[in-house]
């Protein structure tokens, strides 16, 4: 296939509440979603619909989100399916329907636990994430779909033994590509990063990440936030600023490129502007 951009969007997004907030229409957060889009379509082979859950905000269906990308747009959409969250009938319908609109690709991912304070539980139907997408796949086979499903990977674990075989387990289930986080920073970490996907025979498999980092602050708090460890090198690179962490991050991509890797995962958290600064 070349290499593959796969560029990640937030879906249309509703505030849970009114209060303190401008009261934005349905039509509207919808026509900002597909500017969204169509400011990266030139630049993304697929469009990854993120799963976003926060208390802030009522999330559109990720499905219907990628629906409406390919109908409106023509574009390959993909939507985050989060498999902790649905029971095994849930998530067969929804795959089902994924299917059926023709979608290109879907992201099946596991997903995390719910904090405690949240006072709900993950439904936990299935026993690995591996084991969705072997039925998923079979799914796919008996309707003789075309669709190809991505599945994420840590790529800080494909280290360990247990690592590297739950990626490969997922690729024998039937994930086509691997999508990688922690991200991929700079030079030095691409150098690690792609040794470790040579050592374990997952080179042609794995997409690695970039994630634009705005300052220092952020890099903290990111760390934080996705349990990341991320790399010393960061940190010396936010202190320069901005400016660097962009060339940081766009050398990165050209890097992948001239390796021969098999494409780049962008997160634009929110900012599509951001796949143009870095994808062009």
């Amino acid at each position: 296939m070349g290499f593959l951009r796969v560029v990640e969007l937030f879906p249309p997004l509703f505030p849970s509440s009114e209060r303190g907030s401008e009261r934005v229409g349905v039509g509207e957060t919808l026509d900002r979603f597909f500017a969204e889009a169509r400011s990266v379509r030139g630049l993304a082979d697929v469009m990854l619909v993120a799963d976003v859950k926060s208390p802030k905000f009522v999330e559109f269906s990720t499905l219907e989100a990628a629906a409406l990308l390919k109908e409106r747009l023509q574009v390959d959409a993909a939507p985050v399916i989060v498999t902790r969250d649905l029971s095994r009938r849930k998530f067969l319908s929804t795959v089902l329907t994924g299917l059926s609109l023709g979608l290109g690709h879907m992201m099946l991912a596991w997903g995390d636990d719910y904090p405690a304070e949240s006072r709900s539980s993950n439904v936990r139907d299935y026993a690995s994430l591996a084991e969705s997408i072997r039925e998923a796949a079979l799914l796919k086979r008996r309707l003789r779909a075309h669709a190809r499903f991505l599945a994420p990977v840590n790529v800080d674990t494909l280290t360990t033994p247990r690592g590297a075989a739950l990626a490969k387990e997922r690729l024998r289930a039937g994930a086509e590509y691997l999508l990688a986080q922690p991200p991929t920073t700079d030079l030095e970490v691409l150098e690690r990063h792609a040794g470790v996907l040579r050592r374990t025979g997952l080179e042609a498999k794995v997409i690695l990440n970039v994630f634009p980092f705005r300052d220092l602050k952020d890099v903290l708090e990111c760390e934080k936030y996705f349990g990341w460890e991320l790399p010393a090198t960061l940190r010396r690179t936010a202190e320069k600023g901005g400016g660097a962490l962009f060339e940081a991050e766009k050398g990165v991509v050209e890097g992948l490129r001239s390796r021969g890797l098999p494409g780049v995962y962008l997160n634009t958290r929110g900012i599509p502007g951001m796949a143009e600064r870095l994808l062009s």
